[in-house]
C-alpha cells in the first residue's frame, strides 16, 4: 500500500512538472513573439529620415522668443515706439517658435514666461504679441 500511494505521488508530481512546462514553453513563445513584433518595428525606423536642422532651428527660435521676453522686461513702456518693436518682436519670435515646434510647446514655454513676470503692463504687452502673431500665423525672421 505504501509503494502505491507513494508512486502516485510520484506520478501527480511529474504530471505537474509537465504542466508547468507546458506552462513555461508557452510564456516563452509568446515572449519570443512580442520581441520579434517589437524588433520588427525597430527595424522599420529610418533614423535618416530625421530632420536634425529642425531641431537647430526649433533651438534658434527658443532664444529668440526668449530674447524677446528679456526685451519686454526691459522695454520703457512710456515709448510708444518701443512698445510697437517689442511687440512686433514678440510676435515675430513667437511665429517662428510655433512653426518650428508646435502651438502647444509655444503655449508651454510662454506660459512659464508669464507666471514669472510680475508687472501687469509687461504681460500685457507680451499677450498683444502673441495675440499678433497668432492673427498673422507666419515666421517672419
Amino acid at each position: 500500500m505504501k509503494k502505491m500511494i507513494v508512486s502516485a505521488a510520484i506520478v501527480f508530481a511529474l504530471a505537474g512538472c509537465e504542466e508547468a512546462n507546458e506552462a513555461i514553453d508557452k510564456a516563452q513563445e509568446a515572449a519570443n513573439s512580442a520581441v520579434d513584433s517589437i524588433q520588427d518595428k525597430v527595424d522599420a525606423v529610418d533614423l535618416s529620415e530625421l530632420n536634425l536642422d529642425s531641431l537647430e532651428n526649433a533651438t534658434a527660435y527658443a532664444k529668440e522668443f526668449t530674447e524677446s521676453m528679456e526685451e519686454a522686461l526691459t522695454a520703457d513702456l512710456t515709448n510708444a515706439g518701443v512698445v510697437a518693436d517689442v511687440q512686433e518682436k514678440v510676435a515675430n519670435s513667437y511665429a517662428c517658435l510655433v512653426d518650428a515646434t508646435s502651438e502647444s510647446t509655444a503655449e508651454k514655454l510662454l506660459n512659464k514666461f508669464m507666471s514669472a513676470i510680475g508687472s501687469e503692463d509687461t504681460q500685457s504687452l507680451i499677450e498683444k504679441g502673441v495675440e499678433k502673431a497668432k492673427a498673422a500665423k507666419e515666421c517672419v525672421m
